[in-house]
């Protein structure tokens, strides 16, 4: 019983502040109904930053489609 024991430190929780934001009606509760935010596109955004948003959802949308188009055309004719 003479061993000398190791005293391991606790996980501390941190407490979750409410933010001084008064420009949402929900006053900083935290979740996604109040954050809004669909494709990174918050109320309140600059015209730019949505129009920045929306171009490169497109641009995306249109590599994975022209991608996977060149991936099925090249197992076909590979396959056949």
């Amino acid at each position: 019983m003479a061993e000398k024991k190791v005293i391991l430190p606790m996980v501390q929780n941190e407490k979750k502040t409410i933010s001084d934001n008064t420009n949402t009606g929900c006053n900083g509760c935290g979740s996604k109904s109040c954050k809004g935010g669909g494709m990174g596109i918050y109320p309140g955004s600059e015209k730019e930053i949505v129009y920045r948003n929306v171009f490169l959802y497109t641009i995306m949308g249109l590599i994975i489609f022209i991608t996977a188009y060149l991936i099925i055309h090249l197992l076909n004719q590979f396959i056949s």
